[in-house]
């Protein structure tokens, strides 16, 4: 008599049509409000001038989510869809490495305001946190790819990988606490006299970072006044950064990276350790129940969304350089500049032309009167 062997555990569990439809539907509502909140913010701030690029960021995970809970609906009602299963799994495992990114730049750009000659662009800081971007992303599609490894035939081929997933989840977890001993660093190290005296700019004219308010364009400075505030006597390169602390607010702004940290760590932990768990095991532990999944996925990166929204981290976080049209104008405006000169010294020069023209007409004609 052939016996049954029991599926073995998964994270998230397999769908039941009573808990799964329900959540998933509730989950794809959810982040279809946010896509749609994230994406007015950053219209609304695009038509102002004030483009923060993390908004379009955030409106990306909230359609990629949109699209995970989706499968997962679908896996629900194809149980035996095997495609459906790893497209579902495989959305489930990316998305949440967009927050994992803005939380670290977030730090970055706390950081970078408290020690601007040691993160200006092309500093070793400055190249080292874009190696880091580069090898999150580098992970997110080893984690990917590995992921639909786990429902491949070949049991060779799943052992031969499995560690390769495992380091990636491991990897994501130092990711999502990154952003804590980043801020740590930037208010541990002291300021050094070359942090306090180096020119920086930051967007001087955003009077508050809470609810509806949106950036009056009438008071942003043109291009060429916001750089010729630091450019002038000083020939360092600017750093742009966030508003400095004494302009207040600045415990929230740590809040906002801090809290989301933490949030985002102990979700991805609990899919690593769910990782590590074998393969073979038949008995579901408890970080594999259905629950966990909708906590750790749904729940945690909604509160994040929600909180960065209600936070304005559109306000707090903005650098003017985010758009590289500031530095067209500037090179732009740097030429009228030279232009404005050059016709200058033109004019200067025909003026004495005429003038030596003159004092010659008139020695010439003194010359000739005499002999009269």
């Amino acid at each position: 008599m052939l016996v049954s062997r029991p599926a073995p555990a998964l994270f998230g569990d397999y769908p039941l049509r009573k808990d799964d439809i329900a959540g998933s539907v509730i989950c794809i509502v959810c982040f279809f409000v946010l896509a749609v909140t994230n994406m007015t913010i950053y219209r609304r701030n695009l038509a102002r001038g004030h483009k923060f690029v993390p908004s379009g960021a955030m409106f990306g995970l909230c359609m990629a989510r949109i699209v995970t809970f989706s499968m997962r609906l679908a896996y629900t009602t194809h149980p035996s869809n095997v495609n459906v299963t790893i497209a579902a799994s495989v959305f489930i495992a990316a998305g949440v490495i967009i927050l994992f990114i803005l939380n670290i730049l977030f730090s970055q750009r706390v950081f970078t305001a408290q020690h601007p000659s040691r993160a200006y662009v092309g500093s070793l800081f400055y190249n080292v946190m874009r190696m880091y971007y580069i090898s999150i992303i580098v992970f997110l599609i080893v984690l990917v790819t590995s992921t639909g490894v786990y429902y491949h035939t070949n049991a060779t081929v799943m052992k031969g990988i499995a560690h390769f997933r495992k380091a990636a989840m491991v990897y994501f977890t130092i990711a999502a606490f990154m952003p804590i001993p980043i801020i740590t660093a930037a208010y541990a190290i002291p300021q050094s006299e070359q942090d306090k005296t180096w020119p920086v700019h930051y967007a001087h004219w955003i009077a508050k970072y809470s609810g509806l308010y949106s950036p009056d364009p009438r008071s942003m400075p043109s291009a060429t006044e916001f750089y010729s505030e630091v450019h002038e006597g000083d020939t360092r390169t600017p750093v742009h950064v966030i508003p400095p602390s004494d302009r207040g607010a600045r415990e929230v702004s740590l809040a906002l990276i801090i809290a989301p940290s933490v949030v985002l760590t102990f979700a991805t932990a609990v899919r690593t350790v769910s990782s590590f768990r074998s393969a073979e095991e038949i008995f579901k532990p408890w970080y594999d129940y259905r629950v966990t999944m909708y906590l750790c996925i749904a729940l945690a990166e909604l509160s994040v969304e929600i909180a960065w929204i209600l936070g304005r981290v559109d306000l707090r976080f903005y650098i003017p350089d985010n758009d590289k049209q500031w530095k067209k104008l500037a090179a732009a405006a740097d030429n009228e500049k030279i232009r404005a000169i050059d016709l200058d010294v033109d004019e200067e020069t025909e003026v004495e032309l005429e003038r030596a023209n003159r004092s010659v007409g008139e020695v010439e004609v003194g010359g000739k009167n005499p002999q009269g």
